[in-house]
């Protein structure tokens, strides 16, 4: 019986995406930053990590643009998103592939940039309606994806902050894209200003700016860690201002951009990286 019973916790633990799985947002500290992002004197609004390109694009909200950038923040180039509105997100879809989410339209915008400055036509781009309830005040503030599910996680940013999944319809389909609310996540939030999902551990990263933390929820929304985003707190001189986007790259780090144009950068302590693998290969 005790095999059994040990075989079935082992099971249940790795459906549940438990300890061993989470980022341990509670180690992480800042490692870089506040650095000045180049090319961007106001709005930046939502970040994502290309990882082909190994590059970091940052959306703005007006004017609506994009900024592709170094890791250490300095510019490549920039893309201007023609008759967009109110951009305040984007993640990288793979390829040259990204969603741009528009908060008071409800929209994510899927559109494709090629390795060169230029600009892309809303008018030409494909949109999926959300059907969420918005406005120019309260709407969709950070997008994120799951590349194997191919679906979307968007967040309406107050008064009731949330957190949707959304499936899109078959390409052959006239149908709108479901929202499903992810009940759990974001629960206790003050309001959602950002959204980054990790593939590869199934883990969702929701970026607070009122409640200056980020917290990592499982895949159905429940709390394993969180990274306090205050002064005196996680390398922290000060509390980072109007936290507005958040990236996971492939090495593990950790990118946070806040209005109007600062970029900061967490990374766990080799300590306790250490730490952690060893424990992990017991």
């Amino acid at each position: 019986m005790k095999p059994i019973f040990m075989v079935t916790l082992l099971m249940l633990s790795q459906a549940l995406g438990l300890a061993e799985e989470s980022l341990h947002l509670e180690q992480y500290t800042l490692a870089q930053g506040p650095v000045a992002i180049e090319g961007v004197s106001q709005n930046a609004s939502g970040i994502t990590y290309h990882a082909g390109r190994d590059s970091l694009f940052v959306v703005l909200d007006s004017p609506q643009r994009v900024v592709e950038l170094n890791l250490d923040g300095s510019l490549k180039r920039k893309i201007n998103l023609n008759k967009f509105d109110d951009t305040e997100g984007i993640v990288w879809l793979g390829e040259n592939r990204f969603a741009v989410a528009e908060e008071a339209r409800g929209n994510i915008v899927l559109v494709e940039f090629e390795p060169k400055d230029g600009g892309v036509s809303w008018k030409k781009a494909t949109k999926l309606n959300t059907e969420i309830q918005v406005n120019a005040t309260n709407g969709l503030e950070g997008i994120a994806y799951d590349p194997l599910a191919k679906r979307y996680f968007v967040a309406r940013e107050k008064r009731s902050p949330a957190v949707f999944k959304i499936i899109p319809p078959k390409p052959e389909s006239d149908a709108a894209p479901a929202a499903i609310l992810m009940s759990l996540a974001g629960r206790g939030l003050r309001d959602i200003s950002g959204l980054h999902y990790d593939a590869k551990r199934k883990r969702l990263l929701i970026l607070s700016h009122e409640s200056a933390c980020v917290v990592e929820t499982n895949q159905y929304g429940i709390e394993s860690s969180r990274l306090l985003l205050r002064g005196g707190k996680s390398g922290l001189n000060r509390t980072i201002f109007k936290a507005e986007g958040i990236a996971l790259d492939n090495r593990g780090r950790l990118y946070v951009i806040s209005e109007p144009n600062l970029l900061y950068v967490f990374q766990k302590t080799k300590s306790q990286t250490t730490d952690s693998d060893s424990s992990g290969s017991k």
